[in-house]
């Protein structure tokens, strides 16, 4: 699984070095519902989207609606869109590439959401969205919002995800004993 894992990333890397002229290796690919706050960056060649640092611990997530325009490959362009709800999930990182559920919120009727108790500081977290929707009266979903190298076959959370970091950290004193 580890070697797996480390082969697909080996791999990106290198199509990212070779085709970063044609492919926008700079920039962090996005699939699903594009997120606004937090914003997604990357450093360097980096795979994986970077941890951004939120400046409160009850932070606001934000995200751009759902849009199906003319132009969607599944020619759905005069079906009936209705019943738009969105689902976020933040998860605390546990290990690179897993995390604990600490906060979920379904049903939302808008395209924020900020969580109602303050997240611990200092820490790391992966927070993902999707939108649930009918067209035509049959339900519909969205895949999770991931960003930077893709790991859209894997079960969310992964390094995929969105990523951010609460301010500040564990208060530490210093003792000094004169003698």
């Amino acid at each position: 699984m580890l070697f797996r894992r480390y082969l697909k990333r080996l791999v990106a890397l290198s199509m990212c070095l070779w085709g970063a002229m044609i492919t926008g290796c700079g920039k962090p690919a996005v699939v699903g519902l594009y997120p606004t706050s937090p914003p997604v960056t990357k450093t360097g060649v980096s795979l994986l989207a970077d941890f951004v640092e939120v400046d409160s611990l009850t932070p606001t997530f934000r995200w751009q609606p759902l849009t199906i325009g003319p132009d969607h490959p599944t020619g759905i362009e005069t079906a009936q869109i209705e019943n738009i709800t969105y689902e976020i999930r933040i998860w605390r990182v546990i290990r690179s590439d897993g995390g604990k559920l600490v906060y979920l919120g379904e049903n939302l009727t808008t395209t924020e959401y900020r969580p109602k108790a303050p997240l611990d500081p200092g820490t790391r977290y992966y927070w993902s969205v999707r939108a649930h929707f009918e067209i035509d009266g049959q339900n519909r979903t969205t895949e999770w919002t991931l960003a930077g190298y893709l790991l859209r076959n894997e079960a969310v959370p992964n390094d995929s995800c969105l990523r951010f970091k609460t301010p500040g950290g564990p208060k530490t004193t210093s003792k000094v004993t004169v003698q």
